[in-house]
């Protein structure tokens, strides 16, 4: 796997070195995968705006501790390069193959040392909470995923798979924070009435 010098990445397209100051959060989301692993940088822009940076997709070479020693270092090197605020990391997906779960899971491990490494914040999400986020059903195929993140990033050209489900798992953190947000705003005011109504039962 090679060094992401941002000449030799498939399908990437640059941007800035960190966010802009209309930029409120920079994600950086990795589907991990032990052949090809996707990228993408992305910038929420308030609530309703988002902006790739730049994407990808790393191509495994080699024995495998060469692969996962490779993949660390490419994804702190993407860390150090974008600088992002949080690292969405798509979570395994168990199935009847323990095996390829197991080496799946060596693959989320390097990852996770990049970002502990470079003191990046890491949220992780399943599969389905990811298509759910971003195609409105956590069951939705590959190419709807494609066509659905290109939508909400305007994309001109073609996504590859693994490049699309990365930015989906940006997308999905972006999502997530903000319901997040709505609940404990919801919550703070239904806390607030319930003190008010106590109060006039109290007089």
């Amino acid at each position: 796997m090679e060094r992401p010098s941002h000449q030799n990445v498939a399908g990437a397209a640059l941007g800035p070195a960190g966010p802009s100051a209309a930029a409120s959060l920079r994600i950086l989301g990795v589907d991990p995968g032990t052949v090809a692993l996707g990228w993408g940088v992305i910038d929420s822009c308030g609530s309703a705006r988002l902006a790739r940076v730049a994407s990808g997709t790393l191509r495994g070479r080699g024995e495998r501790a060469a692969r996962l020693a490779a993949i660390c270092e490419a994804i702190q090197a993407l860390c150090e390069r974008f600088r992002p605020a949080v690292l969405s990391l798509e979570q395994s997906f168990v199935g009847d193959n323990v095996q390829s779960a197991f080496r799946l899971g060596e693959v989320r491990g390097a990852v996770l040392v990049a970002a502990g490494r470079t003191g990046i914040a890491v949220a992780e999400y399943s599969p389905a909470q990811i298509k759910l986020a971003v195609a409105g059903s956590g069951r939705a195929a590959k190419a709807q995923m494609q066509a659905m993140v290109s939508r909400l990033l305007a994309v001109d050209g073609a996504l590859g798979e693994d490049e699309a489900d990365a930015l989906g798992a940006a997308i999905c953190h972006v999502n997530a924070g903000q319901f997040a947000a709505r609940v404990a705003a919801a919550s703070t005011g239904w806390g607030g009435a319930g003190r008010g109504r106590r109060a006039s039962r109290r007089r």
